[in-house]
């Protein structure tokens, strides 16, 4: 019997297979990508009866995978532009091989992957679990001293990666952490024949030779470090698992819909929705690995007739100003989340889709799993990210009393329910919890009011607050404020950051083109901001600082403020 197995990494790493060629000899194959060449997408077409997925909040994700992938098994599941179509049946076989792989090679609970959002990621993701290992997501974004706390912080003896993806980034990964890696492709060889066979038993026979009694962690994922150093969350399977039952309750999601999935795995929407969703239900996706690059993400959107995108406001704008009605063409609905979607952002959108492609806002937290609020499809409104998901105890408090507020009043949003996570790696962090009426809510730091419809429309965010004379300034206000005049459609031009550990408090503004102080101070007056919260410096920079995951990265630009403050 014909049996083949192939391996897939970051496109520039080169497909790896191996197995019995036609003539029965054992051999070892490299096949380089291709610049602009895309293997043909099938994803389009169906095999089996479509249906609303909803995961099963009883079992854990390998649980839940084991038994959407053993139904349907020849329905074509995910691509990339490397390696073509898989279907349920080959990415199942793939994973089970890898596991043992990762069961030979990783003797500690974790095992990091340093990989962007490809096939060869998700299957990594499953793989652990097979393997009884805990998946952690690294983000090479963030830099040497950041990368090393998080592998340190998660005592990982191994990072898996590929060969190619480590040579485009390889300058950002500190040197402590190179003997820890793992090259994926390089590790290839020293499948077994016994790990092949092993592997081919348990995707053949699953509930005989896999073992689910796993670990109850999920993932560790960081947050985005865009104020502060990231903080190591722990999710939970009962965490994800919930998550996405309570936003399916919300918007029907059909195995048959096709996600386009390029925000990167260590991202906590690209994580749960974009790597784990597909895994529990079997939902289509198709991977581009550079969200930045937005020639590839619309190519790969037309080449796989993607119809569902995951998307921040910042990324979406990039992709407005590349795209024509017909690059948009299959487009059926886009959810944004991570940042505020600006009205200019949804008009533009639904301009350029004829209104016939429907986007919705959501609003999420790392330590939330990560969705919090979801737009229905049937009713949204502007500037809202819409009610909390199904299975959620969350409210609106005072900040003072800790008192649920006034329809209308803003507050803190707080969080309980099966899909918070349980509390940070480091047990130093100050408790994020706050205990009300007897019940134990994460404390998230956004702050938001509630209309009388139960709709929730975010204000700011706690730490990016500053005081000047007595007052709170919020530096996301003053920014929104800003981009109406300044911003640029499809380009991120502004940031404003600021700091209150000085004997004068600044507010600074961050610009990639030439601004006057008075000018922009006498907008700012125009529009009703208060003179207290009047912008002091402006510094004009070739780019606005991002995170990875496609945020700005206020932590820089707050460590930028603070070293220019004179000395007291």
């Amino acid at each position: 019997m014909l049996f083949k197995f192939f391996l897939l990494n970051h496109p520039g790493c080169g497909i790896v297979f191996w197995g019995n060629t036609s003539n029965g000899n054992k051999s070892l194959h490299l096949a380089s990508y291709k610049h602009n060449f895309m293997k043909e997408s099938l994803l389009h077409i169906s095999k089996s009866a479509d249906y609303n997925v909803m995961p099963n909040t009883e079992k854990n994700i390998l649980e839940n995978f084991i038994t959407e992938f053993t139904k349907n098994p020849n329905e074509y599941f995910a691509w990339d532009a490397n390696s073509g179509t898989s279907t349920r049946k080959s990415f199942f076989l793939k994973a089970a091989v890898v596991s043992q792989l990762l069961k030979t090679r990783v003797r500690g609970k974790y095992v990091g992957i340093l990989l962007p959002a490809l096939q060869s990621t998700t299957l990594l993701t499953i793989a652990a679990y097979m393997a009884g290992k805990v998946p952690v997501m690294l983000n090479w974004t963030v830099g040497n001293k950041v990368l090393s706390y998080c592998a340190e912080l998660t005592e990982l003896e191994v990072i898996v990666t590929a060969t190619a993806f480590y040579e485009k980034i390889k300058d950002q990964i500190p040197e402590d952490l190179q003997p820890k890696l793992m090259l994926l492709d390089a590790e290839v060889k020293n499948i077994s024949l016994g790990m092949k066979l092993k592997g081919a038993l348990m995707a053949k026979f699953p509930r005989q030779f896999i073992n689910t009694n796993i670990d109850k962690t999920a993932v560790i994922l960081f947050t985005s470090g865009s104020e502060t150093l990231p903080k190591a969350v722990p999710l939970t399977h009962k965490n994800v698992v919930s998550d996405l039952n309570g936003a399916l309750q919300i918007i029907d999601i059909r195995v048959n819909g096709i996600f386009l999935s390029f925000l990167p795995p260590f991202h906590s929407f690209g994580f749960t929705v974009l790597s784990v969703l597909p895994l529990l239900t079997g939902v289509k996706v198709a991977y581009t690995p550079n969200p930045t690059n937005i020639k590839e993400v619309i190519e790969a959107l037309k080449h796989t007739k993607a119809n569902n995108i995951m998307v921040t406001p910042t990324l979406l704008k990039m992709i407005l100003s590349r795209s024509t009605a017909e690059d948009l063409a299959t487009v059926e609905l886009v959810i944004s989340g991570a940042e505020s979607l600006h009205k200019d952002v949804k008009a533009s959108f639904q301009k350029i889709t004829n209104n016939q492609s429907l986007i919705i806002e959501g609003y999420g937290v790392t330590e939330c799993s990560p969705i919090v609020c979801l737009n229905p499809k049937t009713t949204q409104k502007l500037n809202s990210v819409a009610k909390f998901i199904a299975g959620l105890d969350a409210k609106i408090i005072d900040l003072t009393t800790q008192k649920q507020v006034e329809t209308g009043k803003e507050g803190m949003i707080v969080a309980s329910g099966p899909s918070i996570f349980e509390g940070y790696m480091d047990s130093k962090i100050e408790d994020p919890f706050v205990e009300i009426d007897g019940k134990k809510y994460y404390k998230t730091g956004d702050l938001a009011h509630m209309d009388e419809d139960g709709f929730v429309f975010i204000t700011g965010r706690l730490k990016r607050f500053i005081k000047i004379g007595g007052e709170m300034i919020s530096m996301p206000f003053i920014e929104k404020v800003l981009e109406e005049e300044y911003g640029e459609e499809g380009k991120h031009v502004l940031a404003v950051e600021g700091c209150d550990r000085a004997k004068d408090p600044v507010v600074t503004l961050f610009a990639t083109k030439e601004l006057q102080l008075s000018d922009v101070n006498k907008y700012l007056r125009s529009r009703g901001v208060a003179s207290i919260a009047r912008i002091r410096n402006i510094v004009q920079v070739e780019e606005i600082p991002m995170l990875g995951s496609g945020k700005t990265d206020y932590r820089q630009l707050k460590e930028i403020v603070q070293t220019s403050l004179p000395e007291e």
